[in-house]
């Protein structure tokens, strides 16, 4: 098959391994399934009429914006996409609504402890004091994102680990408490998946997970403390940026 016919242009400024990627990422785009796989360098190579370095690049180039993956003695598959991760002040529930998705969970434990002395730290409490502790395996249209592990202290929530776990835990401490959170501090780090949570989230116990861990405030009281390990192969960090405002300079 020639160039053109393959849809790669010799005459063409732009390289032809972006031209393939381009082309690849059509081919993806129009129909190939997560998981499928793509055709291997070869054969690419010769239907395409290029050398197999120029095509390890194209797919290198696809394998690095998460659109494929290599299997090792598999081959080249098609990426699970990732949905972006955006700092807002908003439950796991709200951010799948928003995305058109349906959000579940199901309860791994809910239960009165004690604040360690490390955690009476990120809960600005006394050591000791008694705290509502809730971790959830989190789904998105049944697929498992992410688990979180959230602590509240108990004199601000009395009664919660009475009532049960919320299906929304922002939306009943509106309702039930009067709690609006209304701003908060978040750290995120990569990391190797915990032991306990590689089989609950489907990755492997080196999978890498995006760790979470975020302070949330109603005003000036602080209300949560919680960490959250999501998949590394689903997820990616999107932030919004914004070129800094010139400066204002008055003439004397």
């Amino acid at each position: 098959m020639s160039d053109e016919a393959a849809g790669i242009d010799p005459t063409s400024s732009v390289p032809k391994h972006l031209q393939l990627k381009d082309l690849l990422g059509r081919m993806i785009a129009d129909g190939l399934e997560p998981g499928s796989p793509i055709p291997s360098e070869r054969d690419l190579a010769e239907q395409h009429g290029l050398s197999r370095m120029t095509v390890r690049q194209a797919i290198n180039a696809l394998v690095a914006d998460g659109r494929l993956e290599r299997r090792l003695g598999r081959g080249t598959y098609v990426a699970q996409p990732k949905m972006d991760v955006q700092i807002r002040l908003v439950g796991f529930t709200e951010d799948m609504r928003r995305r058109g998705m349906t959000a579940s969970s199901r309860t791994l434990s809910f239960e009165r402890i004690h604040a360690s002395s490390a955690l009476a730290g990120h809960l600005e409490v006394e050591s000791g004091e008694p705290v509502v502790r809730l971790v959830r395996l989190r789904y998105a249209d049944g697929i498992p994102m992410a688990i979180e592990r959230t602590h509240l202290p108990e004199r601000i929530v009395p009664g919660l680990v009475e009532a049960g776990a919320p299906e929304s835990l922002y939306r009943y401490l509106a309702q039930e408490y009067g709690i609006v959170l209304t701003w908060g501090e978040q750290s995120i780090e990569a990391a190797t998946t915990a032991a306990e949570d590689a089989p609950l989230l489907g990755i492997r116990s080196d999978g890498v997970v995006l760790v979470m861990a975020r302070r949330s405030f109603a005003e000036d009281v602080q209300v949560e403390y919680a960490t959250s390990a999501y998949r590394g192969d689903r997820y990616q960090l999107w932030v919004p940026l914004a070129q800094a405002a010139r400066p204002i300079v008055r003439n004397p």
